[in-house]
């Protein structure tokens, strides 16, 4: 039997997922709501299969693309208070130390974009997030809820999770699966043509450093080592406090599922003749984790009407352009400026509308995110250059960084400068 016969739903819009992406959709809509339709009974459910509040990774870039977002979400002032602003970008190469170049961020990103460009935990922005959507209403989250399966209708879904042993079946208008790369619920939907994400070749290996250890000498700065088939990131978070660490090299690697713990040792070994500044960095790591780096193309929608895919569901995508998370959040404010720039309430929209419009949403996202995922796949290759045409990439950055600093920045603007909060 159709459980919507009666014609009702347990919510106007489930998300599956509890991370960066799913809370942020959930705050747009919500403000977004509050807004323009002050009368609309929206009521939105998250559904994240974690016991608890978790958040892996370490740090996060958020470039002004998404700090205006979180600006208009009333967020930006707490993130600010956990995050650090590097003045700089210092890129330097891995072997000799020999800097290449000098890419201005600081007072000049934030002049030139009218936003800030920030460095964080990827933990406390989560907190932040869910935070604020804590304080929210018409907001619930529901932890411990596993999804375990869908049922297809003709033109609507109904989910089912897995919840303390017991299945609870969920039903709603719009369904916003925010669940990672590896998405659980494309995996439910069993789809044919399923669009999985492929392993690039590429591992990150990530920990946080204490920064006192180093004499406070990376604490306003994002610094990169470019090498051959590798490069490494380190810039402060915590208010300066810690450091985020990352080495990004090439290889196989078998397992699929994140932060895998890593041994220090065998990243020694890929960087035994680098600089001794990374050398002094990759001794102090002591909670070292790897990752396997995959990405596909971008994908919204597939076989029912009412279900959208966002952030690494929808376009998983190589972090050499730092925009995963922020690619997430463009993704949320720019549903909820579709939902919302009508004058008729998108709860009383037919089906056939309603997907209408998530196709407009995925043709309003696709071009971005393709070059922004382009990009990152160009920056592998240039970043990890061998001799002697990396010779030729450092003499290039080393004259614009000279005699045409602010050109760095600027070659960016189509990116940083594309403003996503009028939502």
């Amino acid at each position: 039997m159709n459980p919507l016969d009666d014609g009702k739903f347990d919510n106007s819009i489930s998300i599956i997922g509890g991370g960066i992406a799913g809370l942020t959709a959930a705050l747009c809509l919500s403000l977004t709501a509050k807004n323009k339709h002050p009368k609309q009974q929206l009521n939105i459910q998250i559904f994240e299969a974690t016991k608890r509040p978790t958040e892996e990774g370490a740090g996060l870039q958020l470039s002004p693309n998404v700090t205006h977002i979180l600006r208009k979400l009333n967020l930006l002032d707490d993130l600010i208070a956990k995050a650090g602003q590097p003045d700089n970008i210092i890129m330097a190469d891995g072997k000799t130390g020999r800097q290449i170049a000098d890419i201005p961020l600081g007072a000049y990103a934030t002049k030139r974009y009218g936003a800030p460009y920030l460095v964080v935990h990827r933990r406390d922005l989560h907190a932040i997030l869910l935070d604020a959507v804590n304080k929210r209403s018409n907001i619930k989250v529901n932890f411990n809820y596993e999804l375990i399966g869908i049922n297809q209708f003709a033109d609507h879904a109904e989910l089912i999770f897995e919840n303390h042993g017991q299945q609870k079946y969920i039903n709603a208008q719009l369904y916003i699966a925010a669940d990672g790369v590896w998405s659980p619920t494309k995996q439910a939907l069993n789809l044919k043509n399923l669009n999985k994400p492929q392993f690039s070749q590429h591992i990150a290996w990530r920990t946080l450093l204490d920064a006192d250890k180093f004499a406070n000498k990376y604490k306003t700065t994002t610094h990169v080592w470019l090498g051959s088939q590798a490069h490494i990131i380190v810039y402060p978070i915590s208010q300066g406090r810690k450091l985020n660490f990352v080495a990004f090299t090439e290889g196989g690697f078998k397992q699929k599922s994140w932060a895998q713990p890593a041994d220090v040792e065998d990243l020694k070994t890929h960087l035994s003749d680098w600089h001794p500044d990374v050398q002094n960095l990759v001794s102090q790591a002591k909670d070292l984790k790897i990752w396997p780096l995959c990405a596909g193309e971008p994908e919204y929608q597939q076989a029912i009407s009412n279900f959208l895919y966002v952030g690494d569901a929808a376009h998983p995508t190589l972090p050499y352009q730092a925009q995963g998370a922020a690619m997430a959040i463009e993704d949320a404010a720019c549903l909820a400026n579709l939902l919302y720039s009508q004058n008729d309430d998108w709860l009383t929209w037919p089906a056939e509308k309603l997907a209408n419009n998530l196709r407009m949403f995925e043709a309003s996202r696709d071009a971005r995110v393709t070059k922004t995922q382009k990009t990152a796949q160009q920056n592998a290759k240039i970043f990890h250059l061998s001799p002697p045409i990396s010779w030729a990439r450092d003499v290039y950055l080393k004259f614009i960084s000279k005699f045409l600093r602010q050109r760095l920045l600027s070659r960016l603007d189509w990116l940083y400068a594309k403003r996503y909060d009028n939502f």
